[in-house]
């Protein structure tokens, strides 16, 4: 049995019930959260390098938290410029509680996103001040994962679940450097991403990305300028032309 095929058959499993636990997160969970991993990472090889940390106890230490570790707090649950992806344990357990298996692997999808951002272009709140646009666009990457990363034909219920899961943990505060997007507009932009199935779609391969689209706009911004001095250039020669054919046609008229 190949890995893939080992993968997608953990993920089966682990999306079945299960009333086993282990530190307050079933196996389940922490299965679907691995399963999920690995699907991600045979898909797109630009993540591949991610050390993915789950479920991550009270004291893990990544470049993001080194001064005193994971605080193990609910909503624990971030990619950090280190390349690792941390995923507590009360995190873990909260998701799967109130939000069913299926958030667990939409979580997971999201921070891989962070990853393929981080790896690919960067990301806008770098030069922008809100990080809206990198949450959205990773709501969009996480469901072309969702689509495209496991060969598992998904049923309409559990892309639901999915994009219900994201809606419930948008927010209003677009004065926050931290606005992550409008519950409308998370479960949008995931459903767009999982209707396409394409990178492309959501500004995020190697083709087509923000940053390109950003280099295009300055190119023809400095074709525009110089097109603009050349105009100013030629403009004193054009109107000196117009000025003596105007005293040609008065003098023989």
């Amino acid at each position: 049995m190949n890995t893939l095929s080992r993968t997608s058959l953990l993920l089966i499993l682990s999306l079945l019930p299960s009333s086993l636990e282990v530190r307050a997160q079933s196996y389940s969970a922490v299965g679907v959260a691995r399963a999920s991993e690995g699907l991600i990472k045979t898909y797109d090889p630009t993540v591949r390098d991610v050390r993915f940390l789950v479920p991550a106890p009270r004291g893990t230490k990544t470049a993001c938290n080194d001064d005193g570790g994971s605080t193990n707090g609910d909503w624990e649950a971030y990619y950090c410029g280190d390349k690792t992806i941390l995923v507590s344990q009360r995190a873990l357990s909260q998701i799967e509680n109130r939000y069913g298996l299926e958030a667990i692997a939409t979580v997971v999808a999201h921070e891989f996103a962070h990853a393929r951002q981080h790896a690919l272009t960067g990301f806008s709140s770098d030069i922008i001040r809100t990080q809206v646009l990198d949450e959205l666009q990773a709501d969009c990457i996480a469901g072309v994962y969702m689509r495209r990363a496991t060969p598992i034909a998904l049923s309409e219920k559990q892309i639901a679940r999915s994009k219900e899961f994201l809606e419930s943990i948008g927010d209003y505060s677009i004065f926050e450097r931290d606005y992550h997007g409008t519950p409308g507009m998370r479960g949008a932009v995931f459903q767009f991403g999982y209707n396409k199935g394409s990178l492309n779609a959501c500004l995020a391969s190697n083709e087509r990305n923000w940053r390109m689209i950003l280099t295009g706009m300055d190119n023809v911004i400095d074709k525009g300028a110089d097109t603009i001095d050349q105009v100013r250039e030629k403009t004193p020669d054009l109107l000196d032309n117009l000025f003596e054919r105007g005293s040609e046609f008065l003098n023989n008229h």
